[in-house]
């Protein structure tokens, strides 16, 4: 029975009541009912895109309601808890913090925070020696687009283009959505206007190569000033080929074009490597960091090398609340987390196991299954018309809300595909019972069409 997100009619489940997961109401539950469409009457249309389902409480790879119900959460939030909800070494840090009164500082000296920013650079690749926190994906997005253009500007007048590629995603405001997305307007506003060009996806059909593709959008390397893209991108979780990428910086290196690696989602251990570009044997100027990083409060990052960092001037690159001390306590403690806890291995070796049980799964309904892809604790599963080819989003989202009726959370994406992207803390067999579940639910919902 399809039912969207923003469709409120309570449907019948059967009971279920397992070591991980447990339902015992309709979905959404009646009762909730109130609560969901006060805070819909106050709230953008746009925030209503998620399963109705009113989180209580969320800890490890668990979430529950205040009626009973439970989830194995496959979503992470949003790819955020990769240390596992409310994670007690984190509650900890972030407790010690406030008792400490020192909850706010903007960007005057604290220890912590150069406590965190050592971290980091440390983590990252040699040569990649400074960083700075921002609140937020999309602002680490903004500033790693803006160093990129200062460089180029600095190298000659005009160096301002950026190269990204389509349907990537980097964030909400408007640089970032110049980045990603679709190709077309955005806003209204043609992207070679404001001297930004897209390549097309790297191994599609549409792709030629790195440099056959700049070519073929008549791109000028002089003009260009930087490169971002998504260490794996969110939408396919697939590696890109690694010739494209060892093609992207060689020729990055020969015109003077600076490099972003986006990690926000794919980063911190998600992939069964810490940062996920590792896959490529690259190194880029520029790293994004987000979502993982913290595995909680809101934290960005940007890593890059120091000549690169340090163009801005004092006052000119900050934020009001980038580096809260409270964040920043969450950061140190989730880090701590994925390495005490060797989590980067974990999900590298969870990952495999998966890939596994998926390739099952695809195969046997292979006429359905467009494509399986990912590493780590990082993949989707996409769909499609057997007949046409073209991916099924209706489909899809029906599939993730029997799921979630079941006790199973994933979010919505609405563009025929799923993602499986649960806390790299996930006990294996929780793990494995939640891919039982998209199994039954896949055969049911096909076999009913």
């Amino acid at each position: 029975m399809a039912m969207h997100a923003t469709d409120l009619t309570p449907v019948e489940t059967q009971p279920v009541n397992t070591r991980f997961r447990r339902i015992v109401t309709a979905i959404p539950v009646p009762e909730s009912l109130d609560e969901i469409r006060r805070l819909r009457s106050v709230e953008p249309l746009s925030m209503a895109g998620m399963p109705p389902i009113v989180w209580d409480r969320a800890e490890g790879f668990q979430v529950s309601d205040s009626y009973g119900n439970q989830w194995i959460d496959l979503s992470s939030g949003i790819v955020v808890a990769n240390t596992g909800h409310a994670h007690p070494a984190i509650l900890e840090a972030v407790r010690k913090q406030l008792d400490s009164r020192m909850i706010f500082s903007y960007a005057y000296t604290t220890r912590i925070r150069r406590q965190l920013l050592e971290r980091l650079a440390r983590l990252a690749p040699e040569g990649l020696g400074k960083a700075i926190l921002f609140s937020a994906g999309t602002e680490a997005t903004e500033c790693a687009m803006s160093l990129m253009r200062k460089h180029g500007l600095n190298l000659a007048p005009g160096k301002l283009g950026i190269l990204s590629i389509e349907s990537s995603y980097h964030g909400r405001t408007l640089a970032a959505r110049l980045a990603g997305g679709a190709p077309g307007p955005v806003d209204g506003m043609a992207r070679e206007r404001v001297l930004h060009w897209q390549l097309p996806l790297p191994g599609g059909p549409d792709s030629k190569g790195f440099e056959q593709d700049v070519a073929d959008r008549g791109i000028d390397p002089a003009k260009i000033a930087g490169i971002i893209f998504e260490s794996i991108p969110g939408w396919t979780t697939t590696l890109y080929p690694a010739a494209y990428m060892n093609e992207l910086m060689r020729w990055a290196g020969r015109h003077q074009v600076l490099v972003t690696a986006d990690e926000i989602q794919a980063g911190m251990g998600r992939t069964g490597r810490m940062f996920a570009f590792e896959h490529y044997g690259i190194t880029p100027d520029l790293i994004t960091c987000g979502k993982g990083l913290s595995s909680s409060l809101p934290l960005s990052a940007v890593i890059g090398r120091p000549a690169v960092m340090d163009l801005a001037s004092p006052g000119e690159m900050s934020s009001t609340f980038g580096g809260n001390p409270v964040c920043v306590a969450a950061a140190l403690a989730s880090l701590d987390v994925i390495e005490g806890e060797r989590l980067v291995e974990r999900s590298a070796s969870l990952g495999r196991e998966l890939d596994g049980a998926l390739g099952v799964l695809a195969e046997r309904h292979r006429r359905h299954v467009r494509m399986r892809n990912g590493a780590g604790l990082f993949y989707s599963v996409h769909l499609q018309n057997p007949d046409t080819g073209e991916a099924v989003g209706e489909l899809c989202d029906e599939i993730v809300m029997s799921c979630v009726r079941r006790g199973v959370l994933m979010f919505l994406t609405g563009r025929g595909f799923f993602k499986i992207v649960p806390p790299l803390t996930i006990d294996r067999e929780a793990l494995f019972e939640a891919v039982d579940v998209i199994g039954t639910v896949l055969a049911q919902v096909l076999e009913s069409r």
